[in-house]
């Protein structure tokens, strides 16, 4: 064969893989592999022998100092770049279960990716909401079963209003830096308070009542009890078993201490308070705040911990008394901004659910439940995931 047919033969295949979609990762490994006949494997072991000894010539001529810290930017973001190829390593060295997964995915990836008219497929999207501002307001004063009043929000506290949208919606922090978990219908945004919580500080209290009251019992009138003294275990006993289960149960009632931001709806469900059912209101009337103290006040009045402000704009009018608030966050003020963002991208129906969210869907696809683990896996998002894997397989969730 020629070198001109050769290259035709290069050239056909360069289309073939152009004409394919393939991504521009891979399209510059191919091109680079068929310049030096190298794979990629080999050319990264070059790059990094390079990479060593232009770090290690460095050291030998500024002995004593840190190439991180050098002024020169190339022999510092080679060192950075070494530093993090270490960190893999010892990773991938005490973790081998974890890398192990983490490959497995990378397998499933590029299996996916080569079922092109599986990963490249447009499923009808009917099911996310539509309607207008004013459309979903009526439906959800006929949820509520009473008309909306309208509120200003003031406070001297809570004055920094967080974005509403992430700035690049298919990227973030891992799933567990957003505070938030979704199911690819409904997405989740925990309240700091309510009967969750409740039930945890109930069941610390009976736990160490009965323990410090079976020793006041025990040290200060257990040898005056005579033939009684099962009478304190009689007593103690059931508390801290009462409190025991509360506390490894108390999950179960956690699905109602939640924002429930619905993308097939476009409506928001507000949490239960201890008082008050919880309502349904467009989301564009939730807005959220942070404090402008590093430290606040928690929603019981206990510790002091950064907490940020969940505001309804519009609440029942059956709500007399007060108007609703709910602390929301409890970590820092960057996490929270990232939870309401991504809640409000998440609500936003133009644009694929953000591959940050991957890892909540993929895991009540695995136990086929929704957010609530009350009812079964939404349907409608189920042929975007690999029923034998439990992993998204298409290029983008809507």
């Amino acid at each position: 064969m020629s070198s001109d047919d050769k290259s035709s033969v290069k050239s056909s295949n360069l289309d073939d893989l152009i004409d394919n979609l393939i991504s521009d990762e891979e399209l510059e490994r191919y091109i680079a592999e068929q310049n030096d006949g190298l794979t990629h494997e080999e050319r990264e072991k070059i790059k990094r022998e390079n990479r060593i000894n232009a770090i290690n010539q460095w050291c030998a001529e500024n002995p004593g100092r840190d190439p991180a810290r050098a002024k020169d930017k190339t022999i510092k973001q080679l060192a950075l770049d070494e530093k993090a190829e270490l960190r893999i390593e010892e990773f991938r060295k005490n973790n081998p279960e974890e890398m192990a997964e983490i490959e497995r995915r990378n397998e499933n990836k590029s299996k996916y990716f080569d079922d092109r008219e599986t990963y490249k497929a447009q499923l009808p999207r009917d099911y996310l909401h539509k309607d207008s501002y004013e459309t979903r307001l009526k439906k959800a004063e006929a949820l509520n079963g009473c008309s909306f009043k309208t509120r200003t929000f003031k406070s001297k506290r809570f004055t920094d209003q967080y974005a509403a949208e992430l700035e690049s919606p298919d990227s973030g922090s891992t799933l567990e830096g957003h505070w938030v978990e979704n199911d690819g219908k409904q997405l989740a945004i925990s309240w700091f308070g309510g009967w969750s919580n409740l039930f945890t500080a109930l069941s610390f209290l009976l736990m160490v009542a009965a323990v410090m009251f079976f020793f006041v019992d025990l040290v200060v009138i257990g040898f005056v009890w005579g033939d009684y003294r099962w009478v304190p275990f009689a007593i103690y006993a059931p508390m801290f078993i009462v409190g025991f289960y509360m506390l490894k149960h108390r999950a179960i009632l956690a699905h109602r201490d939640n924002f429930y931001f619905n993308r097939h709806t476009g409506l928001v469900k507000t949490p239960h308070t201890l008082f008050r059912k919880p309502f349904y209101l467009p989301y564009e009337d939730i807005v959220c705040y942070g404090a402008n103290e590093r430290n606040v006040g928690s929603a019981r009045g206990g510790s002091r911990v950064f907490v940020s402000l969940m505001v309804p704009l519009k609440y029942p009018k059956h709500y007399r008394f007060t108007k609703p608030t709910f602390y929301v966050g409890g970590s820092n003020r960057e996490w929270d901004s990232l939870a309401y963002a991504t809640a409000m991208t998440f609500m936003d129906t133009s644009i694929p659910l953000g591959t940050h969210l991957y890892q909540s869907i993929e895991h009540y696809f695995k136990i086929d439940k929704d957010i609530t683990e009350k009812h079964g896996f939404p349907e409608e998002l189920k042929p975007y995931l690999d029923p034998v894997d439990c992993q998204v397989n298409r290029e983008a969730v809507w």
